[in-house]
C-alpha cells in the first residue's frame, strides 16, 4: 500500500511539474484577435503575456526577410493598398519572390474580412520585413519562434535554396540583439541542417505534419539532434510522448485553440502550446 502511494504521489507530481513548465507561444502573433504576422499582433500578443510570440518568414526578390506565412500574397485576406481587389488570384504572379519590398508594401493584410478568424481586429497593415520588426521589439526580452517558410519541391521558385536560404537569414540576424532568443522552426530539414552550420549553439524545432512519420524517422530527417519537434496537436500520442522524453527532446504542440485539448497536451507532457488565442489559452 506504501509503495502505491508513493508512485500515485510520484505521478502527481509529474503532471503538476509539467503543467507548470509549460510555455505559452502567440500564433503569428494573436492571429484570432489581430491580423496575423503583423507587428501590432506581435505587441498584442506580448501584452496578453505570452511566453514567445511566432512569425514566419519568406523571402523576397532584395533577398530580403518578409514576416509572412505563404511566399505569395493570399488574397483571402489581402487587398491592394487602395482597398481595392487585387486583380490576379494566381499564386505565380503574387510571388513575393520576385518582388521588391516597395511591391510588397503595396498590400494591405490588415482590413479584409478573415472568415477563418471573425473576431480579428480589422486594421491597415502591411507584411513587415524582419529588420521592421526587429527595430519595433528591441526591447521585447521574450522567446520568439522563428519559423523558417521552405519546401523542396518550390526552391527556387518561391524559395531560395537551403544553403543560400540560410546565408540570408545569418547576415539578417547573426548580430541581431534579439538572436538569443530565437528558436529556429521549419518543415524543411534542409533548411534547418545548413542553418545549424551557422548557429551551432541555437535552439531549432523540427516541425511534423505527417501522422504516418515514425518518431525514429523524425529524429533521422536532421543531422543534429533538435531542441524540440513541433507537431500537430492531432497526431501528438502518448508513445510519442514517452519517446522525446527518453531521448530528452521537447515537444511543442500547434496549433491549440481549445482549452481543453490544451490540458490534454499538458498532461501527457508537451511543454510548447501554440496558439491564435493567445487570450484564451494563456488565461487558462
Amino acid at each position: 500500500m506504501k509503495s502505491l502511494f508513493i508512485i500515485i504521489l510520484s505521478m502527481s507530481s509529474l503532471v503538476h511539474f509539467s503543467q507548470s513548465n509549460v510555455k505559452y507561444y502567440g500564433h503569428r502573433g494573436c492571429r484570432g484577435i489581430y491580423p496575423e504576422n503583423t507587428i501590432e499582433g506581435f505587441k498584442k500578443a506580448i501584452e496578453m503575456g505570452v511566453d514567445g510570440i511566432e512569425w514566419d518568414v519568406v523571402v523576397n526578390k532584395d533577398n530580403e526577410l518578409i514576416i509572412s506565412h505563404e511566399p505569395y500574397i493570399d488574397t483571402s485576406y489581402c487587398l491592394n493598398i487602395n482597398g481595392k481587389k487585387i486583380i490576379s488570384e494566381k499564386e505565380e504572379e503574387l510571388n513575393i519572390f520576385t518582388m521588391s519590398t516597395s511591391e510588397v508594401k503595396g498590400f494591405d493584410c490588415g482590413t479584409k474580412k478573415n472568415n477563418r478568424f471573425p473576431e480579428q481586429e480589422k486594421i491597415k497593415l502591411t507584411k513587415p520585413t524582419y529588420k521592421e520588426a526587429e527595430k519595433e521589439l528591441k526591447n521585447y526580452k521574450g522567446t520568439i519562434l522563428f519559423e523558417i517558410k521552405s519546401e523542396s519541391e518550390l526552391v527556387n521558385k518561391y524559395y531560395p535554396n537551403p544553403k543560400k536560404y540560410a546565408k540570408i537569414i545569418h547576415d539578417n540576424v547573426s548580430e541581431s540583439p534579439l538572436l538569443s532568443q530565437m528558436i529556429f522552426m521549419s518543415f524543411d530539414n534542409n533548411i534547418l541542417n545548413e542553418l545549424y552550420k551557422f548557429f551551432p549553439k541555437s535552439k531549432f524545432v523540427f516541425l511534423v505534419y505527417n501522422p504516418f512519420l515514425s518518431y525514429e524517422k523524425m529524429r533521422n530527417y536532421l543531422t543534429f539532434k533538435p531542441y524540440a519537434l513541433g507537431l500537430n496537436h492531432k497526431i501528438i500520442s502518448t508513445k510519442f510522448m514517452q519517446k522525446s522524453i527518453n531521448d530528452k527532446i521537447t515537444v511543442f504542440a500547434w496549433t491549440v485553440n481549445d482549452e481543453k485539448e490544451a490540458k490534454e497536451l499538458i498532461k501527457m507532457g508537451v511543454k510548447g502550446i501554440i496558439t491564435d488565442y493567445p487570450n484564451r489559452i494563456k488565461a487558462n
